[in-house]
């Protein structure tokens, strides 16, 4: 990369673009609300590593979306470190544009694999624009634009808030153009590098909250996960569409993998992803999760089956698309998922988890057995198999004897002859060659079901003895049956080790999804309770498109992020929740005045409550998070009211939304005619294991709220301290705006979401929005489905991606998430660039997996000269070549 100055007329453009990206994200990290120069520090790295690596750090920004909302420890909802990264990245990148020279040249165009035909980007900059006057019709419906770090969501600057994310998403995309035209290969391999960590990143902040705060096999406590997305302060789907959106790119990896590690890894980043979905208790995600999936696999068979044939000499090069040969069996993959969800529905009932897990292990030694083995008389073979479920007879006999006699043995035993198994399946993985070696094999297997079996009696106490030998029975029969002949099951025996990974993952599922259903009442009752919602959404979505009164509401919309306040204004008076509002330090103190009704002379904050029933879970919280809470605490607040009211103090034990212990304390408070008084409650003791032990910490939140319909307080300032650590908040006297406060309101979540993806598209930017937003979607599912990328490697994972959100967005907003929006409109617009590249011929030996994804691509990183067709041209010309001829 050689650095230049800009002389170029072509440079001005990225020049000017980096500069004002450059100011305003140097003026939004000057204004971080915590160690602004550190944060402004931090940001100038990021923009000066874009400026180095900005064909790489574009495309991998997706990868951080997950885990850098700070939300409840910043205070800030308006801006946040998304809008910091994009802007740092951009203001890096676009200088990078205008101030070097790369050294090597774009590739031809039909090698591209990011190209945005000019319909789609008309239609791009169209919804754009409607997005925009969205935004400003948003200020408007507020009562015009004022600006403010510290507003909420019924206030002007959530326009801003909810329409910034398709805009930060434009101005990565002439970054990622450039980049995929030096460098084609790149869109494949960091995509996957960007996708499976939202993933992964996702799903371990689900698993962390869920081990801590209620045990990872704990399915009866009514607690949904939220991971690491703020925006579910006020419910929401962020977790099921960020999961929905990702989950199709670690399925794609799985299923192109062939190097074994990254493949055990791939099937790791399954489970934990299949756990996290599972764990939303969202019927959505349970109906989007396996359509997302379905159409992935699909489109990468269907890709996979239309690969051409191998180069022949003579003629016009042909291509093979990695992996072709052979046949995925889906009939006896079927099957063996099929018996392994009935025999877990009966072991589970009678066995637990443990039972559950040595089936795990039995159908593990049965995918382990070798593909091939040698011809061998059929009466012998037969004889053998008739034979082999003795020796597991035996041991369950014996087993069952030494049950009550000696502790665990029951796992002991099991444990031995599952390793057995897979060690022996390990050691004659190049195939059977002996008979005696296939009678072990079968001898084994046999003792796997024993072992389940006596693993599932000893933790039921012998209960369900009879349903737990009848299904092992049947399992071992089945087994038989598949052996008695050559022909039967070969597919399945002659299937590659990915095949036989994958087929045990989706075992594992369907464990996990019988242990949901049969380990807990919550997940059975959510099902129940379907009816009952729907109806409760249709009348939802009916009021909420009530709000639009005028036909310009209805063709344009009322305005970015103002389903909140339109809905407290003119829903249901019994429906309408609470807000607060930072009101800022007057100008000027009155002289005189009615004593107890001037003004505070610092910022205070007005809270109110909704209108709604009360309860624990339904209460507006403004909260702040504390380190560490010991001893006695004390909280004192010194506040104003109009009418009478109920306020509650507490600190307690929650990860976002669901508190688990608490210390707290209410008291009335009367109105004293207006004048400002100090409240002093005494919390009380907190446990002496308050806030988790140091291997699972749990996270300590000190709230302030109101039990009471319809209150009204102006809070002055909050103070809490324990006999421990003294003082515990920060910015009590809201000096610094909201810095470190943050808001909840956890079960009561209706009033602030439109609950449908189209819904709210429709209320926010009318029937022409809906119309451009469904014209998008519509153009990159058939684009990556029929169209020009159909034959791209990711277009199977962009599918099933954006397929599986729109399911979830059927009943959910979604996108009034600034960053679920931002990988949304990100990955849609990925999609909508995807083209499938003229091809060179797949030459025996080609390395096919890359980094995890398969690519039908040249590696072509150097001139048009380096291109092979150009290559073989000059080469037959006389010209002289640098290098080896490809």
């Amino acid at each position: 990369m050689k650095i230049t100055l800009p002389m170029r007329a072509s440079s001005l453009v990225p020049l000017a673009a980096g500069a004002v990206c450059a100011a305003a994200g140097f003026w939004l990290a000057r204004h971080y609300p915590i160690q602004p120069a550190a944060a402004t520090a931090l940001w100038t790295a990021i923009a000066v590593a874009s400026f180095f690596g900005w064909r790489v750090l574009p495309l991998l920004v997706p990868a951080l979306v997950p885990a850098i909302g700070f939300a409840p420890w910043t205070g800030w909802i308006t801006f946040e470190e998304l809008d910091l990264l994009v802007l740092a990245v951009a203001a890096g990148g676009y200088a990078a544009l205008a101030l070097t020279v790369p050294a090597q040249k774009p590739v031809p165009w039909r090698y591209r694999t990011l190209r945005w035909r000019a319909a789609v980007r008309v239609l791009m900059a169209v919804f754009a624009l409607s997005v925009f006057i969205a935004v400003w019709r948003g200020f408007q419906q507020a009562g015009g634009l004022q600006f403010g770090f510290w507003q909420g969501f019924q206030e002007p600057m959530n326009s801003l808030r909810a329409g910034k994310s398709f805009a930060l998403v434009l101005l990565l995309l002439p970054l990622w153009q450039k980049a995929s035209d030096l460098r084609p290969s790149s869109v494949q391999r960091l995509s996957r590098a960007a996708w499976v960590p939202v993933l992964v990143t996702t799903s371990l902040g689900a698993l962390w909250e869920r081990w801590v705060y209620t045990g990872l096999l704990d399915f009866s406590t009514d607690y949904r996960t939220t991971s690491l997305f703020w925006e579910m302060n006020v419910g929401g789907a962020s977790l099921d569409g960020a999961l929905a959106l990702s989950l199709p790119f670690a399925l794609l990896w799985a299923m192109r993998e062939r190097h074994p590690l990254r493949f055990v890894a791939a099937l790791v980043v399954l489970l934990l992803a299949f756990y996290a979905s599972l764990t939303t208790f969202s019927r959505g995600v349970y109906l989007a999760v396996p359509v997302g999936l379905g159409l992935c696999a699909l489109l990468w068979a269907v890709q996979r089956r239309g690969g051409l044939d191998r180069p022949r000499h003579e003629g016009p090069a042909t291509y093979v698309f990695p992996g072709a040969g052979g046949q995925v069996p889906l009939g006896w993959s079927a099957g063996v998922i099929a018996g392994a969800a009935v025999a877990a529905w009966v072991l589970f009932g009678a066995g637990g988890y443990r039972a559950m897990l040595a089936l795990a292990g039995s159908v593990a030694v049965l995918l382990a057995m070798p593909a091939s083995r040698a011809a061998w008389p059929r009466g012998q073979q037969r004889a053998l198999l008739l034979l082999s479920p003795l020796p597991a007879l035996l041991l369950a006999f014996g087993g069952g004897l030494l049950i009550d006699l000696v502790p665990k043995i029951a796992y002991v035993i099991d444990g031995a002859v599952v390793v057995l198994g897979l060690a022996l399946g390990w050691l004659w993985r190049g195939g059977l060659t002996q008979p005696a070696q296939a009678f072990a094999l079968a001898v084994v297997w046999m003792g796997t079901l024993a072992g389940a079996g006596l693993v599932a009696v000893h933790w039921g106490g012998g209960r369900d003895l009879g349903p737990i030998a009848a299904v092992l029975t049947v399992l071992a029969i089945a087994w038989i049956a598949t052996q008695w002949s050559p022909r039967v099951g070969a597919d399945l025996r002659t299937a590659g080790w990915r095949i036989r990974g994958l087929v045990w993952t989706a075992c594992l599922l369907v464990c996990a999804v019988v242990a949901a259903l049969g380990g807990g009442a919550y997940i059975g009752q959510r099902m129940s309770t379907g009816q009952q919602d729907l109806e409760g959404r249709l009348e939802h979505w009916r009021i909420g498109l009530g709000l639009l009164k005028t036909m310009d509401e209805w063709l344009l919309g009322k305005g970015s992020g103002r389903f909140p306040a339109s809905f407290a204004n003119g829903g249901p008076f019994d429906q309408r929740v609470g807000d607060y509002h930072l009101n800022p330090a007057p100008a000027e103190l009155p002289a005189s005045g009615l004593p107890g009704m001037e003004p505070f002379p610092r910022p205070t904050v007005t809270l109110t409550s909704g209108l709604h029933q009360m309860g624990n879970g339904e209460m507006f919280r403004l909260s702040q998070r504390v380190p560490a809470v010991a001893g006695e605490v004390a909280a004192t607040v010194v506040l104003r009211t109009q009418f009478r009211t109920r306020l509650r103090v507490e600190v307690c034990e929650k990860f976002l939304l669901y508190a688990l212990r608490c210390v707290d304390r209410e008291t009335d408070v009367q109105p004293m005619d207006g004048a400002w008084q100090t409240v002093v409650l005494k919390l009380g003791q907190t446990p002496a294991d308050f806030g988790g032990s140091l291997w699972a910490p749990r996270r300590l939140v000190a709230s302030v709220t109101q039990n009471w319909r319809g209150g009204v307080l102006e809070i002055a300032s909050v103070s809490m301290a324990d006999t421990v650590h003294g003082p515990l908040l920060q910015n009590g006297d809201f000096n610094e705006g909201l810095t470190r406060w943050f808001f909840t309101s956890d079960r009561n979540h209706m009033p602030f979401h439109m609950k449908s993806l189209p819904a709210h598209v429709l209320f926010e930017q009318g029937l022409f929005g809906l119309a451009l937003w469904s014209s998008l979607l519509v153009t990159v599912l058939w684009r990556c489905t029929f169209g020009a990328g159909r034959r791209h490697p990711l277009a199977p994972a962009v599918v099933g991606g954006l397929a599986a959100f729109f399911i979830v967005g059927l009943f959910d907003s979604l996108i009034d998430a600034p960053r679920i929006a931002f990988l949304f409109y990100a990955l849609m617009a990925l999609g909508l660039g995807l083209r499938t590249p003229s091809r060179r011929p797949r030459q025996l030996g080609d390395d096919e997996s890359g980094l995890g994804l398969e690519t039908e691509l040249p590696e072509l990183d150097s001139d048009f000269e380096d291109a092979p067709e150009v290559r073989r041209a000059m080469a037959a010309a006389g010209v002289k070549l640098k290098g080896p001829l490809r």
